[in-house]
């Protein structure tokens, strides 16, 4: 019993060491009950070691900025819902929440956290989804986001077959995706695409698909087919050839934005 108090003791001191770098009241209500949740991780991170980490002050305010989203998540949690997290998800994260800058990618990883200190949703925090979300660019975080309210997204391969003989057949990959989503680059959507099929978010359906053409005739508007067909066929091209399939959700990338997104 004794032994057991004293490993209580010291799991205390950790936290506190911890955020006593960040806070003045560690009894405030929402800084004790961080500390709760997170307490066997500080003692696994002690602070000899966050201090190595955060050895420069914009390092500093980058981690105490990320601390206060996690907390305000954690405060929306009911008191007897709250549970400590585990150490295999929050020694992790709080390590990577030490230099994550983007606040999207950052955002993923607190609701991450605050799902693991939930005892409604801890079942939702595979330790697999760190590595995920520390392999996802703010563009790819953004198109998950726009997965989290569709679970499907069509797309047309537009070919235009040559009439002149050693030409090849011009293709392009259209989505409506750039008119929905505000990218950085969206010049890489594709890329963005392949790796999140690559993760497992996503996956790249059959043609066989039961989708409503209204999204297929928006991609269409939007590639100008009926332009194409009516100044490029028959003088350049014999034909314009459409495809429609679909990305979809995969049972691993629901998983994902129930714990990271939602």
């Amino acid at each position: 019993m004794a032994e057991k108090v004293n490993q209580g003791i010291e799991i205390v001191k950790a936290g506190a060491n911890v955020l006593g770098q960040f806070y003045q009241d560690l009894a405030q209500p929402s800084v004790k009950a961080l500390g709760q949740a997170l307490a066997t991780v500080f003692e696994l991170c002690p602070n000899s070691l966050l201090s190595l980490k955060l050895w420069t002050e914009k390092r500093k305010l980058n981690f105490a900025k990320r601390l206060n989203e996690y907390k305000d998540k954690l405060e929306q949690i009911p008191e007897e819902k709250r549970c400590e997290v585990d150490t295999q998800i929050g020694t992790p994260i709080v390590e990577k929440l030490t230099y994550t800058t983007n606040d999207e990618i950052a955002d993923l990883f607190t609701t991450l956290l605050a799902n693991a200190s939930n005892i409604d949703t801890v079942n939702r925090a595979h330790p697999a989804f760190i590595d995920i979300i520390g392999r996802l660019s703010p563009d790819e975080a953004r198109i998950i986001n726009y997965f989290s309210e569709k679970s499907f997204l069509c797309y047309c391969d537009i070919n235009l077959h040559s009439k002149i003989e050693g030409y090849n057949t011009l293709h392009s990959h259209v989505t409506v995706l750039t008119n929905r989503v505000q990218l950085l680059y969206p010049q890489n959507e594709r890329a963005y695409l392949f790796n999140l099929i690559s993760l497992g978010i996503i996956s790249d359906e059959s043609p066989t698909y039961k989708i409503d053409q209204t999204e297929y005739d928006e991609i269409k508007k939007i590639y100008n087919v009926r332009k194409l067909e009516a100044d490029l066929v028959p003088t350049l091209y014999k034909k314009v050839e459409s495809k429609h399939s679909y990305y979809e959700i995969t049972p691993l990338g629901k998983l994902f934005i129930s714990a990271c997104v939602k």
